[in-house]
């Protein structure tokens, strides 16, 4: 992108304040949470809790929410491709080839996870999230077996500072566009949110383009003064290609070429290897409180899944129609030294897939290889107590019951193969004890994480039923403390865990680059997850600046781990970095322009369980540069605004891999992310 475009392009926001105004005028203190069911503020909850909002969307570019996300304590985002993400909360979900898995994700309180276990994050644009809230750590005993976490995300939702019309047009390097289009009408109490997305990029690699288009509608009614209703539907239509992985000397040669043929295996351009995806989602959630101590809320949604994934060994085809429920009730019971807020409720979940494997002839559907009718329930019952007194004293317990079965019939053989997994079931409980003081809080907690295998990893794309793999589950103790320090200047959130996994599951890679999985034993992960932000107490008004740094550090071990004659005890864990930190600078200069720098390390990290490779340690350096252009009103009150934006990535011109192939035959482990690159765009409010 030559430089002329990349000062001169423009975005289109409708609203009564300045577009650019992003430094937090609310202050992290009340910020509002779903934590554990009960809405609370961030600083008063007992749990490791991240959370980004619109002030970290603000400081990078809205293509994507990787770096916000790699911002936070305790959280790995990776991006093997263009459109091919994975989360890990504490490198939980680094075992899976893409998608997120071992974390449970909720979207304006509609289940998203499927029953099978995974959750297709690449579906929502990344405009669909006003507020994304990261559990860190085992949360089964509200939201079901993930011994990762939880996320929750919401949108917008009408507001004064909250524009009912927001355009904008983004460029950038690698041939990006996108374009964001949300209307929003109405009131808190009743609104119409719908949202438009289009985005497209060549790529930085040979063969990883991208095209996504994404349209949903959400509606809220306030029927009777405690009677409400939701309604969410939305469609998201992904093809990416998958350049597939390189080796040391081929990464070294040239990062940003695809995987070349080797051996009987084609080149990843030969065999056009993709992902097609298609996901449909609708639900509808019912919010009844016939006195004001009882809230009953009951959700009923189903979502449907199709991807086409034409790979280096095979062309797989895969449908997932899916419906499910939740339901939870909430008691309040006012006590003489403060309240008691009881709650209980569940979810069930059921699928009905097929999973068709072909030969690959150069992008082309072949022979039949299998053919596979999963049935995956899930199902989940949870009850919970938070005590709070008024000698600010906070003691909660939970528990749940998680039972998850797959059924499997293998139609291409005759007569059918047929598998139940059916032992996949188990208790979760969590206690917690909060102690809050004038201006931070204390707290302790112990948890007990559990996750089953996915159907994903029970059936990967080997075709291979794992009958063997089994769930993995450890406790969970915690020490943290979040609040306000230095005269009230300084945030911080600080915490240091202790968690043990039994039959840890891991992913490993064949010559083709298929996945398979097995149990690894028994793990040992212990850390210390900081985050802080500085807001000095008086700041001139034409500037202002913040100052904010995150601190990761996670020196995980396997405890126990033989495989065949190799021993991994006390080996590092691979794919996750020892020390990572992120920093940064927000500045708001005259009230209508705001500039933020942003930096990243992260350690080298270990590519196989061996600790015999690793990827070297990077670092990030980016800028956001945003101002207004004009603003105006009419008679009838309406002001608009119109602004631009621009910045870089990656200004070191780092060498890096962002999605690291775990244990992979050949050493084919890298997938190498974007080199320095530029966007910029024009929004209209």
């Amino acid at each position: 992108m030559n430089l002329l475009l990349f000062f001169a392009t423009l975005s289109v926001e409708i609203t009564g304040h300045p577009v650019t105004d992003t430094l937090p005028r609310t202050q992290l203190d009340s910020v509002l949470v779903q934590g554990f069911v009960q809405k609370s503020p961030l600083a008063s909850v007992p749990a490791a809790v991240s959370v980004a909002g619109s002030t970290e969307w603000n400081r990078y570019s809205p293509v994507s929410s990787v770096p916000a996300l790699n911002a936070l304590p305790g959280v790995r985002m990776e991006e093997r491709s263009p459109g091919s993400y994975r989360i890990a909360i504490r490198g939980s979900s680094l075992r899976s080839p893409f998608g997120v898995r071992n974390i449970r994700f909720y979207y304006e309180q509609f289940p998203f996870t499927d029953p099978g276990g995974s959750t297709y994050l690449n579906l929502f644009a990344p405009a669909a999230f006003e507020q994304l809230e990261i559990l860190r750590g085992p949360a089964a005993a509200v939201y079901g077996a993930g011994s990762g976490g939880a996320l929750l995300a919401t949108g917008s939702s009408p507001s004064p500072a909250t524009s009912p019309l927001r355009l904008s047009l983004l460029w950038g390097s690698n041939g990006l566009f996108q374009t964001d289009l949300q209307l929003l009408t109405g009131t808190a109490d009743r609104y119409n949110r719908i949202q438009f997305h289009h985005q497209q990029t060549s790529g930085f690699r040979a063969h990883s383009s991208m095209k996504r288009n994404y349209v949903s509608w959400q509606n809220k009614q306030l029927i009777a003064p405690n009677y409400r209703i939701s309604t969410l539907v939305l469609y998201s239509d992904l093809e990416y290609q998958t350049p597939g992985g390189l080796t040391k000397a081929q990464y070294d040669a040239n990062p940003a070429q695809a995987r070349p043929a080797g051996g009987p295996f084609p080149s990843a351009q030969d065999a056009k290897a993709a992902i097609y995806q298609q996901s449909f989602y609708g639900g509808v959630q019912q919010l009844y409180t016939p006195v004001s101590r009882v809230r009953l809320e009951a959700t009923l949604y189903g979502m449907y899944n199709r991807i086409t994934n034409p790979a280096i060994r095979n062309f797989e085809r895969r449908t997932e129609p899916s419906f499910g429920t939740r339901a939870l009730i909430g008691y309040t019971v006012p006590l003489s030294s403060g309240k008691l807020d009881l709650s209980a409720g569940g979810e069930w979940q059921k699928g009905y897939y097929q999973v068709t494997v072909f030969g690959n002839r150069q992008g082309v559907q072949d022979t039949l290889q299998s053919s596979d009718a999963l049935t995956p329930v899930n199902s989940l019952v949870f009850a919970q107590a938070q005590w709070k007194t008024d000698t600010n004293w906070e003691l909660s317990a939970g528990i749940s019951y998680n039972n998850n079965t797959l059924r499997i019939i293998r139609e291409s053989v005759v007569p059918n193969y047929r598998f139940t997994n059916s032992g996949q079931a188990e208790w979760a409980p969590r206690l917690s004890l909060a102690r809050k003081f004038k201006s931070f809080t204390l707290y302790t907690l112990v948890a007990k994480g559990f996750s089953p295998p996915t159907s994903s990893e029970i059936l990967p794309s080997t075709s291979v039923i794992n009958t063997a793999l089994e769930a993995e589950k450890g406790w969970n103790y915690e020490l943290g403390v979040r609040g306000r320090f230095a005269r009230q200047r300084l945030w911080a959130d600080v915490n240091v865990f202790y968690f043990q996994l039994k039959d840890a599951i891991v992913q490993r890679r064949d010559a083709s680059g298929a996945d398979y999985f097995t149990n690894a034993g028994s793990t040992q992960q212990w850390g210390i997850e900081l985050s802080t932000r500085y807001t000095p107490l008086k700041q001139a008004a034409n500037f202002q600046w913040q100052p904010w740094l995150s601190y990761t550090f996670h020196p995980f071990k396997y405890r126990t781990y033989i495989q065949l004659e190799a021993d991994y005890s006390g080996k590092y864990l691979p794919g996750i970095a020892r020390h990572s930190l992120a920093a940064g600078l927000d500045l708001l200069l005259a009230r209508w322009v705001d500039f933020h720098i942003t930096y990243q390390y992260v350690d080298p990290i270990w590519l196989n369980d061996a600790n015999s490779a690793k990827a070297n340690a990077y670092q990030l350096l980016g800028l956001k540069l945003g101002a207004q252009l004009y603003k105006w009103s009419t008679k009838k009150a309406i002001t608009g605004t119109i602004s631009w934006f621009a910045g870089a990535d990656n200004l070191f011109n780092q060498r890096y891999s962002l999605g690291n192939d775990i244990n992979a035959v050949g050493g084919r482990y890298y997938n190498a992310a974007a080199t320095r690159n530029y966007f910029a765009g024009i929004r209209l409010q």
